[in-house]
């Protein structure tokens, strides 16, 4: 596996990717226009109760609403800060735990999480927990022990995660007393304050991003930052470390990568086809055979392009952060075992997924459901802005419609017009006859492809 780290010259900022066998499979383009909020932990003040949706508003620093679930408070939240009863006016220590998406506001919880590499201390719980994606019982039973005794110690619950599994308990121990004085002057000065403000930020570093992208399974880092090799031993001791001039993005052709997958339809190698269609809070994703005719069988062939498939869709809803309902209709499959060996593959890949995806498995019309947590912007939102003229349709009107209207207004012509100039859409050449026009208008006819927009027209008249 390849990390790329690519330092931009405009904005000193550093960006991340990982490859694997010329794949683009995670990236990070930081957050140049607009600063990621996920993660970071405020003092808000509750601004009103909604008894109706069990919830409270609570206003952040920058004056926004954040909403805030009743259920979300627990009892051990309570307890820490001496509250018997919440109120409004009241100053409440909250954490971001969703963007705010179009007119949504962000989401936010009093349940908080201080992460670092191996370990996440969670202040007001009191379980432990392992990560899903460490498979070895010998390395989770281990893990166990050293979570018993840090929660024992620091009288906190914690999440150890997938990069514990690599290392000595020595440096899960020093990273807990790290995060436990970092929660400690967190508390003190959320104590000591009284209007909204910004408490705790996640880390945007370069610390940070080669923390969470150094993968074990990463072999070798290209990157153009030589002060990056210091951190990157700090982290893993056998990575490959090249550094180079100019921009690391562009040479491995990043950017191209990332403009594929943001496509409607996509390609795969074996002649398959992927369409992808996005909802407010759902998508649907269609598998079809498009040009592959490689096998007879009608049951092999669906199970060979839809293995292919799931792989796939699975590594675009990580790089396109896809999160909310996500529906997959999958070629028809007749034998069972074809389902199971699908959600088996679904199962393997979506352990390579930050985000927490649940599966549901495939309904009666053999529909596969899941659903994928999503706490920061999508790729879609970052580089996709809705078009002026079908305003997210992807739809504009047929032709025939536009130019049945065009002649009922040119019909309207005024007394004495000798010529008409009218200016359409490049694309309705194909659609139109100058001389069918002429005879039809009984006055000269110009016409000019030059307007921008398919659904309208422009006509002026000369007398």
């Amino acid at each position: 596996m390849l990390l790329l780290l690519n330092k931009t010259s405009e904005s000193k900022e550093t960006r991340a990717a990982l490859l694997e066998n010329d794949k683009l499979i995670e990236v990070y383009l930081g957050e140049e226009e607009e600063e990621s909020i996920a993660g970071s932990i405020y003092l808000g003040k509750i601004e009103k109760f909604i008894p109706a949706l069990e919830a409270a508003f609570v206003k952040l620093p920058n004056g926004e609403n954040a909403f805030l679930r009743m259920r979300d408070i627990k009892q051990d939240y309570l307890d820490s800060f001496s509250i018997k009863k919440l109120q409004e006016g009241q100053k409440v220590l909250v954490q971001i735990k969703k963007e705010s998406v179009g007119t949504k506001g962000p989401q936010i919880t009093t349940n908080i999480g201080i992460a670092g590499r191996y370990v996440v201390l969670l202040p007001f719980s009191k379980s432990v927990g392992i990560s899903r994606k460490i498979l070895s019982e010998e390395d989770r039973e281990r893990l166990k022990k050293i979570g018993r005794l840090l929660k024992e110690k620091y009288s906190t619950g914690l999440i150890i995660r997938t990069a514990a599994a690599e290392i000595s308990e020595e440096f899960i121990y020093n990273e807990m007393e790290n995060l436990y004085g970092k929660w400690k002057e967190i508390v003190n000065n959320f104590k000591k304050a009284r209007k909204p403000k910004l408490l705790y930020k996640e880390s945007d570093s370069d610390e940070f991003i080669i923390r969470e992208f150094l993968r074990p399974e990463v072999t070798e880092v290209v990157t153009n930052d030589e002060n990056h090799r210091e951190i990157i031993r700090r982290f893993h001791q056998k990575a490959t470390i090249k550094v180079i001039s100019g921009d690391v993005f562009e040479n491995f052709e990043i950017d191209e990568k990332l403009r594929e997958v943001l496509k409607r339809k996509m390609t795969l190698p074996s002649g398959g086809e992927i369409v992808i269609d996005k909802a407010e809070a759902m998508t649907v994703i269609d598998v079809n055979s498009s040009h592959y005719i490689a096998t007879e069988s009608h049951e092999q062939l669906s199970e060979e392009i839809n293995l292919e498939a799931a792989r796939e869709i699975c590594r675009i809803l990580r790089l396109r952060n896809i999160g909310g309902i996500v529906i997959i209709d999958f070629i028809d499959m007749k034998d069972e075992k074809s389902k199971e060996q699908i959600l088996k593959t679904v199962k393997s890949e979506i352990l390579r997924d930050r985000n927490r995806v649940e599966i549901y498995g495939f309904t009666h019309l053999g529909l596969l459901e899941m659903a994928r947590k999503r706490t920061s912007k999508s790729l879609d939102e970052k580089f996709i802005y809705v078009c002026p003229t079908c305003e997210g349709k992807g739809r504009v009107l047929n032709p025939k419609i536009v130019l049945e209207k065009l002649k009922k207004e040119v019909e309207k012509k005024p007394n004495g017009a000798k010529e008409v100039i009218i200016k359409m859409h490049p694309e309705f050449k194909n659609f139109v006859e100058k001389e069918e026009l002429k005879k039809f208008f009984k006055v000269e006819v110009h016409i000019h492809y030059t307007h921008v927009d398919p659904n309208t027209y422009e006509i002026s008249w000369k007398i």
